[in-house]
């Protein structure tokens, strides 16, 4: 299994094919989830930042709302396409073994992603930030600089990047695997 780690998260982002070719549902799907992925710059950053460092132009209150809207949105991607139980022979997958069942199902990364990586950054950061933008920010200053004035900023927007940066690669392999049109590398 592919697995991806960045700071605290640690994601599988392994999924395979159930045959020769993906069902058209399965490209549906996919193209479903990358087309959250590539609009939100919330949830995979700036196209040009392949970091997923760069957070300018972003107010944090409204970027952490997107996220959450993100995280409603898969829920929905997944419930749109079941995963079913179908059992897949356990084989070989770009050199990674993978194994057998629903694991490797996309309904299932959306779930991973979800649980592995999105709830734990918005359980840690959502509220607290949420609190103080609310009721302990200086709400005379413009909203970029109120929001550098928030204590545990460092903390909070390391961390984002990494979710940013596993978020990216999961587009990136629905890209790959699926052979979508990546729009984010489209010129303009």
């Amino acid at each position: 299994m592919a697995v991806m780690k960045k700071g605290n998260f640690s994601i599988d982002i392994g999924f395979l094919k159930l045959g020769a070719d993906f069902e058209e549902s399965d490209r549906q799907c996919a193209w479903e989830l990358y087309t959250e992925l590539a609009t939100r710059i919330a949830v995979t950053g700036k196209s040009k930042d392949r970091d997923c460092t760069d957070f300018s132009g972003e107010v944090y209150a409204e970027s952490l709302t997107s996220l959450h809207t993100f995280f409603g949105e898969a829920r929905k991607i997944m419930r749109q396409f079941p995963v079913c139980s179908t059992y897949v022979k356990p084989r070989k997958l770009f050199g990674i073994r993978t194994g057998a069942g629903i694991e490797n199902h996309l309904g299932a990364l959306i779930h991973r992603a979800m649980r592995d990586v999105l709830r734990p950054f918005l359980e840690t950061w959502q509220a607290d930030y949420r609190f103080w933008w609310e009721s302990t920010s200086d709400k005379t200053l413009p909203p970029f600089e109120r929001q550098k004035a928030y204590p545990k900023l460092n903390d909070m927007i390391s961390q984002w990047s990494d979710v940013r940066a596993i978020m990216r690669a999961i587009q990136d392999e629905l890209v790959s695997m699926y052979k979508l049109v990546d729009v984010t590398k489209l010129s303009s």
